[in-house]
């Protein structure tokens, strides 16, 4: 029993000096990767590997320990290796930063995606479906004068070889609160990456439901 608690006792000690470097709003343990992404004004936007891809942008938070000027790569694409922490929406600790060429264009972005999805909906015609949502519209609209920011994020994408209605073919998007310091989620939609067709996921009942029926059960 005492040689089992010193083994915990020193994981224990371990995994802090691992997180130490880490800033105090960081959400712990949040996976540490090399990825390439897009920096502007701050923020990571990764395209590689694929499943951070299709996240928003992340604020770049750098450790007090370990330089990293953002400011010197605005606008440039860069291969950098850092804690992807998305609950949050922070890039935390880059480091062994590489430049590695200019950020593509909006529409050079737009048309790498057709190509990946082609006959899909891309993501920001998904975000945009869902921001047009009435219920959407009236939390942005709560928010209006306040400090806290209405935002949405991709947070799950079509499966490429995927057909219409099948649940693989829906983007997911979740739709939150940017409170300066972390993020709160309200709600998450799913959109049909062929017909836009969106449905609601109820995180009571852990289920997906037509919007039409999330609509009723507002109402009741």
């Amino acid at each position: 029993m005492k040689r089992k608690t010193l083994m915990a006792f020193c994981l224990a000690l371990a995994c802090l000096a691992f997180f130490e470097p880490m800033p105090a709003m960081a959400s712990l343990p949040v996976p540490v990767e090399p990825v390439t992404g897009c920096v502007k004004n701050a923020n990571m936007l990764i395209r590689d590997p694929e499943q951070y891809r299709h996240e928003r942008p992340l604020r770049i938070n750098p450790c007090s320990n370990i330089p990293f000027d953002f400011s010197g790569c605005d606008g440039k694409l860069i291969r950098a290796t850092g804690g992807i922490d998305l609950y949050n929406g922070t890039f935390v600790c880059p480091t062994d930063m590489e430049i590695i060429g200019d950020c593509p264009s909006a529409d050079e972005t737009a048309l790498q995606n057709k190509a990946t999805h082609p006959g899909m909906l891309t993501e920001a015609e998904a975000e945009k479906i869902v921001w047009d949502l009435p219920e959407v519209k009236a939390f942005a609209t709560r928010l209006n004068g306040t400090e806290v920011h209405p935002f949405t994020m991709i947070t799950g994408k079509p499966d490429a070889k995927a057909k219409p209605g099948e649940p693989a073919a829906a983007y997911e998007v979740y739709v939150g609160e940017d409170q300066g310091t972390h993020t709160v989620r309200v709600m998450t939609f799913l959109v049909d990456a062929f017909d836009g067709k969106v449905s609601f996921y109820d995180a009571v009942t852990d289920r997906v439901i037509p919007i039409e029926e999330y609509r009723r059960q507002v109402k009741q």
